[in-house]
């Protein structure tokens, strides 16, 4: 409480005015509370997330990707699973803290919801808390873990984040042993049939013509914009690319110049091209540097590897090592670059003309979302001492589990190259099976005791999911 000193001139003497901050965040807090509780739900589709797990631990649960994956509509899918399960608003508070009537935030507004929360406490058994982009909010980590020592089995909370500060070291060892991580990628093609409408099973989309016709068209419209949810559900092209670029634009400015405190606007801005437009190639600060270079912009390594941490912190690219044993290899060699979302590249590179390596992206992004559910499971390229290179060696521990060499369409003149790599790469490590995706070729090849697999993208990418059953409405 702040006591403040006014002096009345009329009554020629000095008054006291007490002004409490808490209250006026209180009062904030209220206001957004009150149009939670009078406001219904959105109509919200299932994601291949195991909801139920995350609902019945007692463990806080943090959901992070990149803005506008869906971390809130996973939040809402939740909440409407609580109300089937007999709770009601009583029991379930949610709060979005890029609310701007909650501005400025500062840890009184979380010391303003514990009031909150004795309120619902007193009234039910037990409270479920969803705050989204709680890492705006200063001193969240420790308020956490205080509610989840002090509230176990009567508290359950779960947070989001655009940003894996909410995973940081100070959270992460603050919450140790207390939490449980969602990492939310954009859609997955099986998870995009199922917005646009589409049930289809993998043995469908192989002997139906009809079925593979619809999701071959499907798919060439997830190659070209991506699986953001909103931009899924659009209805045209040219809505979904202006819906795009206002992403592109809030992650630029939002997620990463205001956040970040960046100065160097036109430096950040080609640096995301240059991924964006390099997507599934070799990264090192050597080629960007020549690259900047040659557009006439003078930067610094540092800065680049300031830009590179924050794009990875805020789940934009992704950096894929090269396999080897020996750690001094793998930062030796440069890294391979995939972007979070094919629809984004496309708004910045505003071409097509190399599928090759936005389908390598697209399987990239799926063997992402596998390892995320089996946290066991590396994702490496390799190559050999001429040069020879296979795009994904999926390691469970120390067992290879798949190798996956990625084209557009094997022709005559890449056959010979992308066999030669896979069979050396087969016979290093022992296994008798490969994999080549391309766009539509369905073959088996025999070389010698070894065989490899030519599949079509769409068809390896619902056979991911062979044991799921698919997709229903909530």
């Amino acid at each position: 409480m702040t006591v403040i000193l006014v002096y009345h001139s009329k009554q020629n003497l000095f008054i006291l005015v007490y002004h409490s901050k808490h209250m006026e965040t209180k009062e904030r807090l209220k206001r957004v509370l009150i149009e939670w509780r009078e406001r219904g739900l959105p109509k919200v589709k299932k994601r291949d997330i195991n909801i139920d797990i995350f609902l019945e631990s007692d463990h806080i649960v943090d959901i992070v990707g990149v803005r506008r994956s869906g971390k809130t509509y996973l939040m809402f899918l939740m909440i409407k699973e609580l109300f089937k399960r007999g709770y009601n608003k009583r029991n379930v508070i949610y709060v979005n803290f890029e609310d701007r009537r909650l501005y400025p935030l500062t840890a009184n507004m979380l010391d303003a919801l514990l009031d909150e929360i004795y309120v619902s406490l007193s009234e039910e058994n037990k409270v479920f808390l969803f705050l989204d982009e709680i890492q705006n909010v200063p001193g969240w980590e420790k308020w956490a873990r205080n509610i989840y020592d002090y509230y176990k089995g009567r508290v359950k909370l779960f947070v989001s984040g655009s940003t894996s500060k909410i995973l940081a070291p100070e959270a992460s060892t603050l919450l140790t042993g207390r939490h449980l991580s969602i990492k939310l990628l954009p859609l997955s093609f099986r998870e995009f049939l199922y917005f646009k409408g589409l049930k289809v099973s993998l043995e469908e989309a192989r002997y139906s013509d009809f079925k593979r016709a619809k999701v071959v068209e499907y798919f060439n419209e997830y190659l070209q914009y991506g699986g953001l949810p909103e931009v899924v559900l659009a209805g045209s092209s040219e809505l979904k690319m202006e819906i795009l670029k206002a992403y592109y634009e809030d992650i630029l400015y939002k997620d990463i110049v205001d956040r970040y405190g960046i100065r160097e606007i036109h430096v950040l801005e080609n640096f995301l091209k240059y991924l964006f437009l390099n997507i599934a190639r070799y990264f090192s600060y050597k080629r960007v540097a020549k690259y900047f270079s040659s557009i006439g912009i003078s930067t610094s390594t540092r800065t680049l590897l300031r830009y590179t941490s924050i794009l990875e912190e805020i789940f934009l690219f992704f950096f894929v090592p090269i396999y080897s044993k020996k750690v001094r290899n793998q930062l030796k060699y440069p890294r391979k670059i995939y972007a979070v979302d094919t629809g984004l590249r496309n708004v910045i590179a505003a071409s097509l003309e190399d599928k090759g390596k936005i389908l390598e992206n697209i399987v990239f992004l799926e063997l992402k979302r596998r390892s995320l559910r089996n946290p066991a499971l590396t994702i490496n390229y390799w190559k050999d001492r001429r040069g020879r290179e296979v795009d994904f060696i999926v390691r469970e521990f120390d067992s290879v589990k798949e190798l996956i060499q990625v084209t557009w369409s094997l022709t005559y003149e890449n056959k010979e190259r992308e066999l030669k790599a896979l069979i050396k790469c087969m016979d290093e490590f022992k296994v008798d099976k490969g994999t080549i995706i391309t766009s539509d070729l369905k073959e088996k090849i025999v070389v010698g005791n070894k065989v490899v697999e030519c599949v079509p993208a769409y068809e390896w990418l619902l056979g991911n999911f062979r044991k799921t059953p698919m997709l229903t409405e909530p």
